[in-house]
């Protein structure tokens, strides 16, 4: 079953870059990973376009060299629901990130360059910027297009590898006390628009209860691998952290930003994720769980530092379930 979601190309105009990098990311999906990413939506975007302009000629020879068909393609300028919709924002440009964060503060963890991604651990330069071709001839513009190739199968090949697209049976284990309750019906939402399996421990309203009475089912069921990874919700996302780091396999998070989501996954393998909803509103939650979604264990060094903490656990001698395996479940 195909992998669902939606990629959003972003450039100033409209009229080149960005629309090239759809048509070859489409065409690139369906000839080679169509099983994997058949289901995701592809679109393009320009920070400064006007509305119904055509793609550049040299835009449309470059891409009918190729068998792909730009003749009707219009502009369309970037606003902010389309930023918000998107599970991927890349750009060309730093400038042109910036400004779309400057459009949606709160849209971090899911906004990168195109050519730095997915992000590595050094500061991006101007090595990963694609340059505009506007007013330049048509060999440039097909030297963008080699570039944009390139970069393109990159980001396919890493979106491939994602179990938290949905399509392919991702598993979340979902807990929440009375305090949390509210925020966690939309996240499972958000959960369920990418076709998760939703794993429901309660609460299931807002009557007072007890947050490790919540945090340990789903902590299990994660150390147990009956769910590929968790989401817990309290007040401030405190208690739900301290109990679910009591269950050995468990690495659990505790995030209220987009940046720190990703690095708990790229850097310390967080196998659950935990919120306060009395910290962050809804809008930022949602950020925060596509940035931990979205991400993927570096694996290296990072790798032999988890494993670590897993000798440690082991050491222990406490009887609990070893856990998934570094970098092995999802969310990413």
């Amino acid at each position: 079953m195909a992998k669902t979601g939606r990629v959003l190309f972003v450039c100033t105009g409209n009229t080149c870059r960005s629309p090239m990098a759809a048509a070859l990311f489409r065409h690139l999906v369906s000839e080679e990973w169509s099983r994997e990413l058949g289901g995701l939506e592809v679109a393009s975007a320009g920070t400064a376009a006007l509305e119904g302009m055509p793609a550049s000629p040299e835009a449309v020879a470059v891409m009918a060299r190729r068998g792909l068909d730009l003749s009707a393609h219009r502009a369309r300028r970037l606003l902010p629901e389309m930023v918000r919709e998107a599970n991927w924002v890349l750009t060309m440009t730093e400038a042109q990130r910036s400004e779309v964060l400057r459009l949606v503060p709160e849209a971090g963890g899911h906004v990168f360059l195109l050519k730095y991604f997915p992000p590595g651990e050094d500061e991006p330069g101007p090595e990963h910027e694609v340059g505009d071709p506007v007013g330049k001839s048509e060999e440039v513009y097909e030297q963008v297009a080699r570039e944009l190739e390139q970069a393109l199968r990159r980001v396919a090949g890493y979106l491939a590898e994602l179990d938290c697209l949905g399509g392919g049976g991702v598993r979340v284990a979902v807990g929440a006390d009375h305090g949390g309750f509210p925020l966690k019906k939309g996240l499972i939402e958000v959960l369920r628009q990418q076709d998760a399996e939703i794993l429901d421990f309660g609460t299931d309203s807002e009557e007072a209860c007890d947050y490790p009475d919540l945090a340990l089912p789903v902590a299990r069921a994660v150390a147990e691998g009956r769910a590929d990874w968790g989401l817990l919700i309290c007040g401030t996302g405190i208690g739900m952290s301290m109990v679910a780091n009591k269950v050995p396999g468990v690495r659990a998070a505790l995030c209220h930003d987009p940046y720190s989501a990703r690095m708990a996954r790229e850097h310390n393998d967080a196998n659950v994720l935990c919120l306060g909803a009395r910290v962050i509103g809804p809008g930022l939650a949602e950020e925060v769980l596509r940035s931990f979604m979205t991400a993927r264990f570096a694996g290296g060094r990072h790798a032999r530092r988890v494993d670590k903490l897993r000798a440690w656990e082991a050491s222990r001698g406490t009887g609990g379930p070893a856990g998934p395996p570094v970098g092995g479940q999802a969310p990413g």
